[in-house]
């Protein structure tokens, strides 16, 4: 797209932001393949006019809620054991012995928690101090923009009362409605609705599925197929038998995806996560379906292969993906569920990520999760604060702000509006470091823009004094004082 930029940018990325990341990026990989997730591809986006604010939407908030919060658990996958046997080859004593004991996170005891037990959280799962007017007030105040809600994750429980199955807030709390309020408060304060929903569901197909983690009986054909107990399945179902399930998972499935396009007015942004393991799973409802009962929707590809926007998740892009609507999804602690007891990630970080993606004109959507009875955690609230706080001071480098035009580049992230240049100074950190504790030490700082034009003022926004700088053969170097570097991200304007 902007190919000077690309590669100056792309150095600076990679040192700042992706080598903490490799592992997470594989577990994103693996969990990807078994829930489905197809290849992604671009084929273009949605013109509707009710579409276009997404590819300038910037920030955004990605809210996993569900039955994990009953036990502060990250959602879903606690209950698949087995990511330690898909990077080993257990000879047959230890296989058995794994079998015998159940012992499939290879730590010498069972799983903290199986299928069954995960989904006995349905009956204390009561949230009475729920309120999201709360949630999308003070994520408004931050500068979000968007916010996405878990409608229903892997897990198969249903946050609203679905005529399709028997899992959802029908058969528990009454039939209380908990995506209705979060719609409400996002109409409130002006956020766009996103509802997330998880075709796999394997409370659905927990009579049908493996519950081991799907690689590791790839790396060790002698694993049994294991039930929702974490036991080895002794009967099998019957070609008869799979068919009707089949059937009926299509049914449940469409149906829920059309409650959710119905229930409540407009909806902004479909997330989906996968498709259903069943035949022609990713085209239970075809994207002109949904179209035609939200037209100006923004739909992500996990489920069709092809949508409105790429998704990179954990693992921030590498390059600038070009002239295509894109999104980065990453928790602010190290879990999307859980932001009740796991460490949050340096502010300095978030932003730095945020201002990286913003640069290549893709939207950022940060991960937290509420506690079971419905509040967030103070935790949240305080680094909401903090953005807030750096939101005044530099907001007005992301909030309309475009990608540097072309034939212009930078030695760090960096976005334009009219004839003003916003260049983004980050904190570094140590090598997989995300955390106050890795941050670096600043140093004094030489940033530089390539342009034909030159430059009138340049500044550090919030600062009193002026920044020194030179202009020589279209590059302006400037100069960053490590004394006037905070531990959030710097910003330089430069009026051309």
């Amino acid at each position: 797209m902007k190919y000077c930029a690309r590669i100056l940018f792309s150095c600076f990325l990679l040192n700042a932001s992706v080598t903490h990341a490799q592992s997470a990026d594989n577990q994103a990989k693996d969990e990807h393949s078994m829930i489905n997730v197809k290849e992604e591809k671009n084929a273009g986006h949605s013109t509707h006019p009710d579409a276009q604010w997404y590819p300038n939407a910037g920030l955004g908030l990605f809210i996993h809620w569900g039955l994990s919060s009953v036990k502060d658990l990250d959602a879903s996958w606690p209950m698949i054991p087995g990511r330690a046997l898909a990077n080993k080859v257990l000879d047959t004593m230890e296989l058995l012995r794994v079998i015998r004991e159940k012992d499939y996170n290879l730590k010498g005891k069972q799983p903290d928690i199986t299928p069954n037990e995960y989904w006995a959280m349905a009956k204390e799962f009561n949230p009475g101090s729920y309120d999201p007017d709360k949630w999308i007030k003070a994520a408004k105040d931050a500068g979000f923009t968007y916010a996405v809600l878990t409608t229903k994750h892997h897990e198969g429980f249903a946050m609203w009362p679905s005529n399709f199955g028997n899992f959802s807030t029908k058969n528990f709390m009454g039939g209380r409605d908990l995506v209705k309020p979060f719609i409400d408060a996002c109409r409130k304060y002006g956020l766009k609705v996103g509802l997330y929903y998880s075709p796999p569901d394997w409370y659905f197909d927990k009579d049908y599925m493996n519950f081991l983690y799907y690689r590791g009986p790839q790396k060790n054909p002698g694993l049994p197929v294991v039930d929702a107990d974490l036991n080895p399945r002794t009967t099998k179902k019957t070609a008869e038998e799979i068919q009707q399930h089949q059937a009926e998972f299509a049914t449940y499935v469409r149906g829920q995806i059309e409650e959710i396009l119905t229930r409540w007015g407009k909806i902004d942004l479909l997330w989906f996560d996968g498709k259903a393991p069943i035949p022609d799973g990713g085209n239970l409802i075809t994207q002109d379906e949904i179209r035609r009962l939200q037209p100006g929707i923004v739909i992500n590809p996990r489920m069709h292969g092809k949508g409105d926007f790429i998704t990179f998740e954990r693992n921030p892009p590498k390059e600038d993906p070009g002239e295509v609507w894109a999104e980065f999804c990453n928790p602010w602690t190290g879990s999307w569920a859980n932001s009740n007891t796991r460490p949050f990630r340096s502010n300095g970080f978030i932003l730095g990520q945020l201002v990286a993606c913003k640069a290549w004109g893709v939207n950022y959507l940060l991960g937290v999760g509420p506690k079971a009875d419905g509040s967030m955690p103070d935790a949240v609230y305080k680094n909401m604060k903090v953005v807030e706080e750096w939101m005044k001071v530099n907001g007005a480098a992301l909030q309309n702000a475009k990608q540097l035009p072309v034939g212009e580049s930078a030695s760090v992230p960096a976005t334009a509006k009219g004839n003003i240049r916003y260049l983004f100074a980050i904190p570094q950190f140590r090598e997989k470091g995300t955390s106050d504790e890795d941050m670096l030490p600043a140093t004094d700082t030489t940033l530089v823009l390539k342009t034909t034009m030159k430059p009138k003022a340049v500044k550090l926004l919030g600062a009193a004094k002026a920044l020194n700088f030179a202009f020589n053969n279209n590059e302006i170097s400037i100069e960053l004082p490590a004394s006037l570097r905070t531990r959030l991200v710097d910003v330089v304007q430069v009026e051309l």
